[in-house]
């Protein structure tokens, strides 16, 4: 489950890694900057194509499982996906569902935290949603965490009261949904007016980049992790048998 998805933000995440190596290389140029503009544009990029990719994934293997067991209700938000018709006459349950699902994010792009909520915190329990106060503290604390992303570090956090605790998790949702906001948006600047968002040049410098690409990974891989765990339960909470879950769950969907 989410395998290709995972896959393919690891070798696009390798495929930035290599452009900032290569600058490295380079004299101080401009030449070298726009190598590094390259590879953070190709770093979000990869982000942006997981979260594009894991949806469908998700969604294709939800259909597969109401395929398998009609009986069971989805949730309205399911039952009112716009499915291309070929999508419902062809006779492959698993490839129809994969295509229509493929269909349904085709012209859209993920590059915002609030978009990646709306798309995946159905398919995750209350409590347990990414990127939310629920789940924040749990972010800072893994061992590949920065405290870069939160405002905080772990021993700061930890040295809090309770309802300092409480509150500062709020902080921490803010503090990392803008921190990310900026990665994006710099993304957007280097497409759409090279890196110009007023009259001069941004600065970019390797140090900063590898953070940036650590920041991503990061993001990818918990949101990952917590997907893994979470769509399985959401399958179990819909209604679905522990035989149908195995399939929908299993490989691509079939």
């Amino acid at each position: 489950m989410l395998g290709t998805a995972k896959q393919h933000f690891e070798e696009d995440i390798s495929r930035a890694s290599a452009l900032l190596a290569h600058a490295r290389t380079c004299e101080e140029s401009v030449l070298r900057d726009d190598i590094m503009r390259a590879s953070w544009m190709m770093a979000v990029g990869a982000c942006d194509a997981y979260f594009s990719d894991a949806y469908a994934d998700l969604i294709a293997r939800t259909l597969n499982a109401k395929d398998l067991q009609p009986a069971v209700e989805l949730p309205d938000r399911l039952n009112n996906l716009k499915v291309p018709v070929i999508a419902v006459i062809r006779k492959t349950s698993g490839w129809r569902w994969r295509m229509a699902a493929r269909e349904l994010i085709e012209d859209e792009n993920v590059l915002s935290l609030d978009k990646i909520r709306q798309l995946f915190n159905q398919f995750c329990r209350k409590g347990h949603k990414p990127i939310s106060k629920d789940t924040i503290a749990s972010w800072l604390l893994h061992k590949e965490a920065k405290s870069r992303l939160f405002g905080i570090t772990k021993t700061s956090y930890r040295g809090l009261t309770p309802a300092q605790q409480d509150k500062k998790k709020g902080d921490m949702v803010e503090h990392f949904s803008e921190f990310f906001k900026y990665i994006f948006q710099r993304r957007h600047d280097c497409i759409h007016n090279c890196d110009r968002p007023k009259m001069a040049l941004l600065s970019i410098s390797d140090r900063v980049l590898e953070k940036r690409i650590e920041d991503i990974t990061f993001l990818v891989n918990r949101c990952h992790d917590a997907l893994q765990v979470e769509f399985p339960e959401y399958l179990r909470e819909t209604g679905f048998s522990g035989a149908v879950r195995a399939r929908a769950c299993a490989g691509k969907p079939n």
